[in-house]
């Protein structure tokens, strides 16, 4: 196939991608979404290391787009054109200590290419989400004097992201890198106060619309070194910068005549106030995070990281959001059985497993949201290609039942393609 075919195909895979994710880039609704700004889609994005527990701060690799620390994009083979693209499935059950409810769901995960631009800078550029806003609580009380009254709680949209990546070797064992990312979505919340068992009360509906269009920056730096017998030690330190996404946010408080939650029209009576913030803002944590990792001759790596964000300091317009800090340990490892091409195919599978644990930004009325998983893998190869396509599958579980509050468990199914073209070398012909 000539390149420029290559390069048609990439590009129609790419707007495919995107046009899915456009469409369907929305994560199962969960009633966490409604702190922050959303359920966040941190962490790695790529397909093979999901299935290491998310491992990925010292994790680099000449095929390999790794977000998660920028300076990994200097080890991409100068000689290649990488393309990934990956999805996920996920089934979660949602209970309390007297109800069950269940949801599943897909969406559309990260698009990346990575090439390079010389011998020492390589470059890559892509796009996912970066969080996730969906939820629906109605909260109930009785009055003896108006009856049964209700508040209801509504979100839905979230944030994207579409990002510019440059890494930078310097010398033998050490690169830089640094991330610069377009932050853009719409995050939209209702709280509505109803009155369905008398005539005499007017409702009332506070809508509040936040369009965000900004920039954030994150940076990293790697060490790979050879420690002798075949083995290769890696390190790696990321530093997601402080930043301000801004934005414009419409408020809208009106009276309305509704009867319950069930009914979707609404017959406008008054408004009560309407503002338009031209200078909204959220105020992102900064973030560190550390990885180190251990590889035997292409047969078997092991890695493990520590990451941690100041999200004790998120506010909006000013106003602190009551958040703490978070932070999560993960490990994974990867084994290899052979990689010649004249191996049997399931001996040229690379099979992976990991865990995480994760203390959320979620502390609410003293119980802190946690989150604790275990992940399995495999990378199999496309025959006659340097392609492959990554698999993984992840159980976890967040939050508690204690506490009158919500414990989610699920399910989650990775799947990315990576797709590895030598598109730089002059073919020779005699």
């Amino acid at each position: 196939m000539k390149n420029h075919k290559r390069i048609k195909l990439i590009f129609t895979l790419l707007l495919a991608v995107l046009c899915t994710g456009a469409f369907a880039q929305g994560d199962i609704d969960s009633p966490y979404s409604l702190f922050g700004v959303g359920q966040l889609r941190e962490g790695t994005m790529n397909g093979r290391l999901k299935g290491m527990g998310g491992v990925a701060n010292a994790m680099g690799d000449k095929a390999m787009i790794n977000t998660a620390n920028p300076a990994t994009y200097a080890m991409i083979d100068t000689l290649a054109f990488l393309f990934d693209a990956g999805l996920y499935f996920k089934s979660s059950s949602f209970s309390t200590s007297a109800l069950t409810e269940k949801a599943a769901g897909a969406s559309f995960d990260y698009v990346a290419m990575g090439f390079a631009l010389t011998n020492w800078w390589k470059m890559a550029v892509g796009a996912q989400p970066y969080s996730n806003v969906g939820y629906n609580i109605e909260t109930s009380f009785y009055d003896p004097s108006i009856g049964k009254y209700s508040e209801v709680f509504k979100g839905e949209g979230g944030l994207n992201q579409v990002f510019w990546g440059n890494g930078f070797r310097l010398g033998k064992h050490f690169s830089i890198g640094g991330n610069a990312s377009y932050i853009f979505g719409d995050s939209k919340s209702t709280t509505t106060v109803l009155y369905p068992d008398t005539s005499f009360m007017i409702c009332t509906r506070r809508s509040r619309d936040f369009m965000v269009r900004s920039f954030m920056f994150d940076y990293g730096v790697m060490y790979q070194g050879n420690l002798g017998n075949d083995l290769t030690l890696s390190v790696g330190a990321t530093y997601k910068q402080k930043i301000n996404l801004r934005g414009i946010q419409t408020t809208f408080i009106r009276s309305i005549e509704e009867t319950d939650n069930t009914i979707t029209t609404e017959y406008l009576i008054d408004t009560i106030a309407y503002n338009v913030d031209k200078n909204a803002r959220y105020t992102m944590p900064h973030g560190i995070g550390f990885g180190i990792a251990l590889q035997k001759n292409n047969r078997w790596t092991i890695g493990a990281d520590f990451n941690w964000a100041q999200w004790s300091a998120f506010a909006k317009n000013g106003v602190n959001q009551g958040l703490q800090d978070s932070w999560n340990v993960a490990i994974g490892a990867e084994f290899l059985p052979k990689s010649t091409s004249l191996s049997s195919y399931w001996t040229k599978v690379a099979y992976r497993v990991g865990g995480f644990y994760e203390q959320t930004f979620l502390n609410i009325d003293g119980t802190s949201i946690n989150k604790i998983g275990a992940t399995i893998g495999a990378t199999l190869p496309v025959p006659k290609t340097m392609s492959k396509v990554n698999v993984g599958l992840e159980f976890g579980h967040c939050g508690t039942k204690s506490a009158n509050l919500i414990q989610e468990d699920y399910i989650k199914l990775n799947v990315g393609v990576s797709i590895f073209e030598r598109w730089f070398v002059k073919r020779m012909y005699k």
